[in-house]
């Protein structure tokens, strides 16, 4: 676990909004740093000036997924109409660079999406999965758009999942979904651009009858965060073991998960909650054996991995309500859209806080 933890150099992205303010504001933190400070948190936070998000719709529901990704400091956003998340729109807080993407024409149904990057290609990719509402049990219409490639929204096939809301999770050039019905994960290889199986923990197969999963990024690594109502939030990692570390590649990992992979879990957070309504949502991991969550979808907090204690960040009496909230992996880097091959736009006035 502390190993883990001392390796991993990250940073968090923030979008926030305030209820007393009801307007976003993007901010960024490393995640190699201290123990963060309630009053340090909230003071950063709130009084300094605000980032207006991009010129898009704010959530219509609380969880709504508004970030779909960021690779290399750019950022995905999905923009919600006629009840679809619809990712197309992707900026540079830094430079103020910004390109829209073609809109879906569709005006029903769900679509899940996912913004990744691989080394190999130099490419960024946008992922969008779409099926109707009133076909749910046809295969899903898969298009990519490659960032600088002039081809526009590519469709490249279909595939029989149903694949929960969230956003794909994007770990060594692939983006990864979880299948709510079959609780399978499947990996969407960016430079094949072709979808494979990847080996599940085994929390997936042995689980109660209200357990919940989510994938996340942790350090590097895939994570599913397994819940338990009333009882416990497990974080399981899919690391390499043994000798084969020395031999790992990530142009060839999503092939074939052999016996020198596995799924570890790392680490458990006791539920310290008075009923299964509550809700832990664990999303970063700092140096200090602490853990950045989402409380209630109403609270950010720290927990103390050793102690076992909480403290509240943000949302509670004093920092004022938090009427929506997100966080995806961020790192700082300079990336110009311009430079890819889109044509892309500048924005006037827009800032980020870095604390």
């Amino acid at each position: 676990m502390r190993n883990l933890l001392q390796s991993a150099k990250m940073g968090i992205l923030f979008s926030i909004v305030l209820c007393e303010e009801g307007r976003a504001s993007l901010c960024y933190r490393e995640c190699d740093d201290n123990d963060p400070d309630k009053e340090h948190f909230y003071r950063t936070l709130v009084t300094k000036s605000k980032t207006d998000h991009p010129p898009i719709n704010m959530p219509y529901r609380s969880c709504t997924k508004v970030m779909v990704g960021s690779c290399n400091v750019l950022v995905c956003f999905s923009i919600p109409h006629h009840g679809i998340d619809d990712p197309i729109y992707i900026c540079n807080p830094y430079t103020r660079e910004y390109v829209n993407l073609p809109g879906i024409t569709e005006k029903d149904g769900l679509v899940v999406s996912g913004f990744g990057y691989h080394q190999v290609t130099n490419e960024y990719k946008v992922v969008r999965i779409y099926n109707k509402f009133l076909d749910q049990a046809s295969a899903a219409q898969i298009e990519v758009y490659t960032l600088g490639s002039s081809h526009g929204w590519r469709k490249i096939g279909k595939v029989a999942c149903q694949f929960l809301s969230s956003p794909g999770i994007l770990v060594d050039g692939a983006l990864h979904w979880l299948d709510r019905i079959c609780r399978t994960i499947t990996a969407f290889d960016l430079v094949d651009e072709e979808f494979k199986l990847i080996l599940s923990p085994p929390c997936l197969n042995n689980s109660g009858k209200y357990s919940s999963y989510r994938l996340h990024e942790v350090g590097g690594h895939l994570c599913v965060v397994h819940k338990e109502p009333s009882d416990r939030v497990d974080i399981w990692l899919l690391k390499m073991t043994g000798r084969n570390k020395l031999c790992d590649s990530s142009m060839n990992r999503h092939d074939s998960y052999d016996s020198s992979w596995s799924w570890c879990k790392e680490f458990s957070i006791a539920w310290q909650g008075l009923n299964k309504c509550e809700d832990y949502e664990p999303f970063a991991l700092l140096k200090n054996n602490n853990v950045l969550l989402w409380y209630n979808r109403a609270v950010l907090c720290c927990y103390d991995l050793e102690a076992k204690t909480f403290k509240k960040l943000m949302g509670d009496a004093a920092a004022g309500d938090l009427k929506y909230f997100q966080a995806i992996p961020h790192k700082n880097t300079i990336v110009s859209l311009k430079a890819l091959g889109e044509k892309s736009k500048l924005r006037k006035c827009i800032e980020i806080n870095e604390w």
